[in-house]
């Protein structure tokens, strides 16, 4: 789902280009200051389309970033629900399995589910045969590697957070050259008009690059705490099941495992 939500993005973002123009910012240099061109402003030129020309180029790394980060919180904000995480209708249907006595269509149930809480169980009700601290630590283990999955798919949003104001500085630091530039090569006294495009393409940048750092930021946070409030409420609904679980799983006795891991030590052909 999350390449099919990166496709998407990529297509809209293909398409919000060629209808925005962008190309047309390559000619739309009007005005010669001392052979630096410099864009004229249109009275009648919209607030939008002005941002968008005097953004350029690091305009279009944002906005493929800015529908990069919103089909990420969009995917997040579905995937990372408690009803997708341990779904009640599961946890109630298992939990009558087992009340039932029908550990083997239980187990058979949790296996094929691909939720977090039944991968979890899972993993505790397949070490059960070794004892109940064996089994709750496999779920331990199993809560710890969904969990850290999906906080690595976190750092994207932290990743975008951060890169965003470095491209806006960027984007800073090149308008601010290029209204010096038109100072140094205009052997006089520029007008304020022929300094507005670099200056415009500063401010442009640094707004747009704080702009998507601070919902990326925000998202961030707040998946971080959603993912740990699921990690805990999928450890103790799987640790009250396992409980009701062990009475169906045969666990070998320890004075029988030590006598059968005695005969393998000295079994053997008679010479």
């Amino acid at each position: 789902m999350l390449t099919l939500c990166r496709r998407s993005v990529i297509l809209a973002v293909l398409w919000a280009i060629l209808a925005a123009g962008w190309p047309a910012e390559c000619h739309a240099q009007d005005a010669q200051a001392g052979g630096a061109g410099v864009a004229k402003v249109d009275a009648n030129e919209s607030f939008l389309h002005w941002m968008v020309r005097a953004s350029g180029k690091l305009g279009i790394v944002l906005l493929l970033m800015s529908f990069y980060l919103v089909a990420l919180i969009a995917w997040m904000a579905f995937e990372y629900r408690r009803s997708v995480a341990a779904p009640p209708a599961l946890i109630r249907e298992v939990t009558d399995m087992v009340g039932s006595k029908l550990y083997t269509e239980a187990y058979q149930k949790i296996a094929a589910d691909p939720s977090f809480f039944a991968r979890v169980l899972t993993a505790g009700v397949r070490k059960l045969p070794s004892g109940l601290p064996s089994a709750q630590r496999a779920m331990e283990l199993a809560n710890d590697d969904a969990t850290m999955a999906m906080e690595h798919r976190t750092t994207y949003l932290a990743t975008v957070g951060t890169l965003g104001p470095m491209i806006g500085l960027v984007g800073t630091v090149y308008g601010m050259i290029e209204s010096f530039r038109v100072i140094a090569t205009a052997g006089g006294s520029p007008q304020a008009s022929q300094l507005a495009g670099g200056i415009s393409t500063a401010l442009f940048a640094t707004l747009e690059g704080i702009a998507l750092s601070i919902p990326a930021i925000y998202f961030h946070a707040v998946f971080r705490n959603r993912i740990a409030r699921l990690s805990l409420e999928v450890a103790l609904a799987a640790e009250t099941l396992l409980e009701q679980f062990a009475p169906g799983v045969r666990t070998p006795h320890p004075l029988a495992t030590a006598a059968m891991a005695g005969q393998r030590s000295i079994g053997g052909p008679n010479p």
